[in-house]
């Protein structure tokens, strides 16, 4: 039903392809004017994150350089421009300039992520 209605508001125009999010946490580091900061992602995609920072949070359309993410798989070094921002909560990055291996990492793990059972997910058997 949800997506009847938000097709609705696209006029009838199914999306092209469905997002691929993750909504998990992930340590990261950035370099803000003021140096390097700790943050961590609460929500990843192939095309840009969300990143939590309580303390420093850029205004919008301000390029982040030198964000790096660490995945399961190993740490990936991205940058790109906030595109919105919200002082005391984070802000969004969406990602600049993407190579082909990052964006690949990117979308194995989400794909990795949204085939795991809740079993695999949280390390136990699910209760029945």
């Amino acid at each position: 039903m949800p997506q009847r209605w938000l097709n609705a508001l696209w006029l009838g125009k199914p999306r092209r392809q469905p997002r691929q999010r993750l909504v998990r946490y992930f340590d990261c580091t950035w370099m803000s004017a003021w140096g390097q900061e700790r943050a961590r992602v609460s929500s990843l995609s192939p095309t840009g994150c969300y990143i939590e920072s309580r303390f420093s949070v850029p205004p919008a359309g301000e390029v982040v350089r030198e964000l790096t993410i660490a995945l399961p798989s190993g740490q990936v070094k991205l940058h790109g421009t906030v595109i919105d921002a919200m002082s005391g909560v984070g802000f969004a990055v969406r990602f600049n300039e993407l190579d082909t291996k990052s964006r690949e990492r990117l979308s194995a793990l989400i794909d990795i992520a949204r085939r795991l059972t809740p079993e695999d997910r949280w390390g136990r058997a699910a209760v029945t």
